[in-house]
């Protein structure tokens, strides 16, 4: 152990030991009183949800990619979040003649004569017998068929997944999966008839589920409704119809929106993208801790040690465990504290993991908001019951007692076992938190972070980021002898620079520390590593960030507006050829605009 650990930490590891072994942890009846401290004070108040509005995305230049909503009551925000996550630019309106001026077109959810008018449907033909691209999730009439080159729609609710015709890559990215058969849940699919058009990708029963059709520019359609897939994934209600759980590759919606990218950047003239890593590297690997066992309150210095020595931050989620119950011993007091706060002293992120780490937090109601310590008394009695808990009350008293006995600023939650309450988003929003790390990457069949929404239904966007977990250390074999898995997964994520989060419980070292160890030693050099804050601040400037391309007859123009500083944001420029340039703030080689440290708005002009 000594070897595992720095000099700093041995001391204050030892130290952590002689108290433990000095008295118990827990005062009677199994509480432990923290004199003179209450709270927080006052009221925490979930606000009413609002619904997020089509026109607050009703901006930006001729050069992203436009959706054209049709049916304003369908899952169009789904399709926003997830292109935003992709990178990829766009615009959203229910104007024909706006999205027209764009050269590549979403119409969704439907095309039909009686979602459009005639015009509009003539205009849609026009645009693609001039050169343009149109995209179509469902077409119903209108006369369409003959441009995008298929007939006989045949719709059914059995369908699960999509095979392309001419993929490559890893099993998971030509195969993905959008639905599973006999859930009550089912995602419905239209199969169409080719009568011209290519078969891009076909189901399971040999059905066309993506067809392409060129007559002057491209008319193609995907018979998933991907802005309702987007929607249940991300929102982590599709849990279903992931292949596993959690320690795999599942990028099924990565895959189908970074089609739609493809289609993009082939059909404008000068497409820009968003990259979804920090500049200069492959993929982002947060590290995290969850501390929610006794020992883990002490061997966590050892972890942070590593980390530290490495120059890498990481995020210690920590139990604010002040009752015996079911669970374990009381491990939150004055004698372990100066351990939580010796954790930020290494430049680690303390977080919260609830006050009582139960499986059943995602049955807990909301609460009142009134919550506060010492009368908040959740109690675990078994493997999958609780009394006494409210969501409101795990992460508005886990927060104050951070902050309040460590000293520290609390930011990011993470529940116990990932147990993900519906009403959770809006209470971790209230409660003033600003990233969340609550399911797995599997259930939401995506590798990359993502906006929440309030109750998780998808039609009110809240300020606070989901990052979901990839890599765990409970399942078998243990996480020591699946290295080598674990870093193959990651390199699958790399090749489209995605986010990997490992969760790792310092209930133990040997194994688990040696995977850390060798993970940070084979990464290191090609991956982002740090904690979920920093990582979280730079993924939501990054997603608030407003950035258009123009062309003003001196050149090409980036122009930015950033509520948060953007740094090593890189803009992909996949047609800008090899041009080079440079300036306050950014750098252009490659087709690759880097920005540094650029806030509010801003103009980068290059020839």
């Amino acid at each position: 152990m000594s070897q595992a650990i720095g000099r700093a930490s041995a001391w204050l590891l030892a130290g952590a030991l002689a108290l433990l072994a000095a008295a118990p942890l827990w005062a009677a009846e199994g509480f432990y009183r923290f004199e003179g401290v209450e709270g927080p004070p006052g009221r925490t108040v979930v606000e009413p949800a609002a619904l997020a509005k089509i026109a607050d995305f009703d901006r930006g230049g001729a050069h992203r990619l436009a959706i054209l909503v049709t049916d304003p009551a369908s899952d169009w925000l789904g399709l926003v979040r997830a292109l935003k996550a992709e990178g990829v630019p766009i615009t959203v309106t229910q104007d024909v003649r706006r999205a027209l001026t764009h050269q590549v077109v979403l119409a969704y959810p439907i095309i039909s004569g009686k979602a459009l008018s005639a015009d509009a449907l003539r205009a849609l033909v026009a645009h693609v017998h001039a050169g343009g691209t149109v995209l179509g999730f469902d077409l119903e009439g209108g006369g369409l068929e003959p441009v995008f080159g298929v007939a006989g729609p045949t719709p059914s609710r059995t369908r699960e997944t999509i095979r392309w015709e001419a993929a490559s890559g890893p099993p998971k990215e030509q195969v993905v999966r959008f639905s599973r058969a006999g859930w009550e849940a089912a995602l419905g699919s239209v199969a169409y008839a080719p009568a011209g058009a290519q078969v891009i990708g076909r189901y399971e029963d040999g059905g066309a589920a993506v067809t392409c059709h060129q007559t002057g520019g491209e008319a193609c359609l995907m018979g998933v409704d991907l802005g309702a897939l987007a929607t249940r994934a991300i929102d982590a209600r599709a849990e279903e119809d992931g292949r596993t759980y959690v320690n795999h590759y599942e990028p099924s919606l990565d895959v189908l929106v970074r089609w739609v990218e493809a289609l993009y950047v082939a059909g404008d003239s000068m497409p820009f993208l968003i990259d979804t890593a920090p500049a200069g590297r492959e993929v982002s690997i947060v590290l995290t801790h969850d501390i929610d066992y006794t020992r883990s309150v002490v061997n966590a210095a050892a972890y942070a040690d590593l980390e530290r020595s490495a120059g890498i931050k990481a995020t210690y989620f920590m139990q604010t465990k002040y009752i015996r119950d079911y669970n374990d011993d009381v491990f939150l007091t004055r004698e372990t504290v100066p351990l939580v706060r010796a954790l930020q002293a290494e430049g680690m992120e303390v977080a919260s993991h609830t006050v009582a780490h139960a499986r059943a937090f995602k049955a807990f109601p909301l609460g009142d908001g009134t919550e506060r310590y010492p009368d908040y008394r959740p109690f675990v009695m078994t493997a999958t019951t609780a009394r006494g808990g409210t969501v409101l009350g795990e992460t508005r008293v886990s927060k104050f007692l951070l902050e309040r006995l460590a000293g520290i600023q609390v930011r990011s939650f993470r529940p116990g076992h990932l147990s993900y309450p519906f009403q959770l988003p809006e209470a971790l929003a209230a409660t003033g938190y600003a990233f969340s790390s609550s399911v797995t990457a599997n259930a939401c069949l995506s590798h990359l972070p993502h906006q929440t929404t309030f109750s998780r239904a998808g039609t009110s966007l809240l300020p606070v980021y989901e990052f979901p977990v990839t890599i765990e250390d409970e399942e078998a074999p243990k996480l020591g002898d699946r290295f080598e898995a674990a870093s193959a997964l990651i390199e699958k994520i790399a090749a489209h620079h995605g986010v990997a989060v490992v969760l790792i419980h310092p209930d133990v070292l040997d194994h688990k520390l040696a995977f850390e160890r060798a993970l940070i030693a084979r990464w290191k050099d090609r991956a982002w590593m740090g904690d979920l804050a920093d990582f979280g601040a730079w993924w939501r400037a990054r997603d608030l960030a407003d950035l258009d391309l123009v062309e003003d007859g001196h050149g090409w123009r980036l122009a930015v507006d950033a509520p948060e500083a953007l740094d090593q944001v890189t803009i992909l420029l996949p047609k800008a050829g090899g041009a080079g340039a440079s300036g306050s703030g950014y750098r252009l080689a490659n087709g690759r605009l880097t920005l540094t440290n650029v806030k509010g708005r801003a103009a980068i002009r290059w020839n």
